[in-house]
């Protein structure tokens, strides 16, 4: 019989499982970790429920993961940006209003569940450990760029567009975590920020033609 083979309880031969390759084992306990930290938290996750619920050793988890607990935050941290914000759609040849519906409507849509990823986003957003505020910052900083690449034609946008763009992104969670709790269609949502982010593009293009503010002090 063929080491590809075992036999069942009856004597049915069949194929074996094929064993995962070590990148698709640490997608399998990143999964599994990102569900079981968006449910107990960044801090009261415990290493032992991760290990029991993909049926591996702490020891592998260390493997891994070598400082276990921090390095599996910052990980599920990192997965967690990436799949709020990977796919953003910024294609040129789509009509801006279906890139923004599409853009917000994603969002919405993570926010509604809410699914891990934007559980851990939320918990990451609060923290005050430094790895954990360098992955927030870089994928809010991405999200930014994003926005100012399909509204300005420019992935770096002046500074006064930057603060209405990361001051939109607040509103945006404001507006989401009263969605969850209220009866509002989630049509009626993306178009409400639609209409925001609009407005914000609009108030920051009018306050860089303002003249600069004097203090009285001679150049």
């Amino acid at each position: 019989m063929s080491r590809l083979q075992v036999t069942d309880k009856g004597g049915v031969a069949r194929r074996a499982p094929r064993r995962l390759t070590a990148e698709a084992r640490r997608l399998q306990l990143l999964g599994i970790a990102m569900a079981v930290v968006a449910e107990k938290g960044l801090s009261e996750f415990s290493l032992d429920e991760i290990a029991e619920r993909a049926d591996v050793t702490r020891n592998l988890l260390y493997h891994y993961f070598p400082r276990g607990r921090a390095d599996l935050v910052v990980a599920v941290a990192d997965r967690a940006g990436h799949e709020l914000t990977d796919g953003w759609v910024i294609d040129e040849n789509i009509p801006i209003e279906e890139r923004q519906t599409a853009n917000n409507a994603r969002i919405v849509a993570q926010a509604l569940q809410p699914t891990d990823a934007w559980r851990i986003y939320r918990l990451v957003r609060g923290t005050p450990v430094p790895e954990l505020r360098e992955i927030h910052d870089r994928f809010v900083d991405l999200v930014v760029a994003n926005m100012s690449l399909n509204q300005l034609g420019t992935p770096d946008p002046p500074e006064i567009a930057r603060i209405a763009l990361r001051g939109y992104l607040a509103f945006v969670e404001t507006v989401l975590d009263d969605m969850r709790a209220g009866a509002v269609p989630a049509e009626q949502i993306v178009l409400m920020l639609n209409e925001t982010l609009a407005a914000a593009i609009r108030a920051a293009s009018a306050a860089r033609t303002l003249p600069a503010a004097s203090d009285g002090r001679q150049a």
